[in-house]
């Protein structure tokens, strides 16, 4: 059930601070072990949820400019996302249309003024469309119009490139957004600019990582000597917008919110720290002074690539803004992430592979988990 807005959840918050609303009711959940180590089940979510479904690449500021692309194998398949002489981007996928060889050889950030590929040099626009075949004349009956690079449905909303990695598909994103663009626009993704990112492979199942997001329970355990002092105990709300939930944690500021009318609250991200979980591969966090866009390419069953990207108000006006945001990056990224999320979620992995559970328990205050693979189960049923 949808809340209207944001502040919605920052009154339930603060209400439940002060004593006047209650909390998630009690409850017993258990997720079977082999939803995170069988490799049967791991194929069906990437065929069902990750290759039918839009997914975030990246913030369009990481592709500000005339050629500038990401190149990356994220999830087996060789892509390019590219943006083009007349301002789109668009999603190629990174393979020559004559021998197969890979065009861009290199994973990572690029700026491309064509698309050559290494073995025999036929070349490609920005736009995919073929324009040079060497000794053309050597080949009959060979029509370019028909030999431009397989496209990937690739759309820009509020800021955010979304791909849908099976040609052929029409992407219909509106539908999958369901109206989270309204609560995107509302904290103004779109005007953040692209500051920084980090790319890793974790040795865990994707869905442990996004239990770690969906789980205000942890947060002054796990985080204690991090962020955790920010936070009150485990007071979180979350609620769904389509396919997608809406979570919200509350800082200790949240105190100053428990009589205030909604129009009185200023900027929410100084009461509760929200975080949209876009199904199923990302995490957009609204930190108070920057955005992390957390993005998840499961690789296999106990392995993912996490793609962490972090977004400014602004582009820094100097070396000491930026060092400011770079320092800050680093601290989420290394200290927090990485050292204790990314950490738990490891430490998981091995754990089930003990054998010691069949199961995994989740209780009321992890109840946006249980949404989460609720959600999982009625999409691979």
């Amino acid at each position: 059930m949808n809340s209207s807005h944001p502040r919605q959840m920052v009154q339930q918050l603060a209400q439940r601070f002060a004593g006047r609303a209650s909390g998630p009711a009690a409850m017993t959940e258990r997720v079977p072990v082999s939803h995170y180590t069988d490799p049967q089940h791991f194929q069906r979510e990437l065929q069902t949820l990750f290759l039918q479904r839009p997914l975030v690449l990246c913030h369009e500021t990481q592709l500000a400019q005339q050629g500038d692309a990401i190149v990356q194998d994220w999830l087996g398949i060789p892509m390019i996302t590219v943006r083009d002489k007349q301002g789109a981007i668009n999603t190629f996928i990174n393979v020559c249309r004559h021998r197969g060889m890979r065009l861009v050889p290199e994973q990572g950030q690029a700026c491309l003024r064509s698309l050559v590929c290494p073995y025999h040099q036929w070349t490609y626009g920005l736009d995919g469309a073929l324009r040079n075949i060497p000794r053309q004349e050597s080949f009959a009956d060979l029509d370019k119009k028909q030999l431009g690079l397989v496209t990937l449905p690739t759309a820009v909303r509020n800021g955010l490139v979304w791909v849908q990695p099976t040609p052929g598909k029409t992407m219909d994103i509106d539908t999958h957004l369901a109206g989270l663009g309204e609560d995107l626009d509302f904290f103004q993704l779109g005007a953040f600019s692209y500051c920084q990112q980090s790319v890793r492979n974790v040795d865990a199942n994707w869905k442990l990582i996004q239990d770690a997001f969906l789980d205000g329970y942890h947060v002054a355990r796990l985080h204690k000597h991090t962020v955790g002092p920010f936070f009150p105990d485990a007071l979180a709300e979350s609620n769904f917008i389509g396919d997608h939930l809406r979570n919200a944690v509350a800082r200790n500021e949240i105190e100053e919110a428990v009589d205030l009318p909604a129009e009185q609250l200023g900027d929410l991200r100084r009461y509760a720290t929200f975080s949209y979980t876009t199904f199923p591969n990302s995490v957009l966090i609204f930190h108070p002074e920057y955005i992390s866009i957390i993005a998840l390419f499961p690789q296999s069953a106990d392995s993912t690539v996490f793609v962490h990207t972090m977004l400014t108000p602004d582009v820094p006006a100097d070396e000491a803004q930026r060092d400011h945001f770079l320092r800050s990056f680093q601290l989420i990224d290394e200290g927090v992430f990485a050292a204790e999320d990314i950490f738990a979620a490891a430490g998981t992995q091995q754990g089930l592979r003990s054998g010691a559970n069949d199961a995994l328990i989740f209780g009321g205050l992890e109840e946006a988990a249980v949404r989460f693979h609720n959600l999982i189960a009625r999409e691979l049923a």
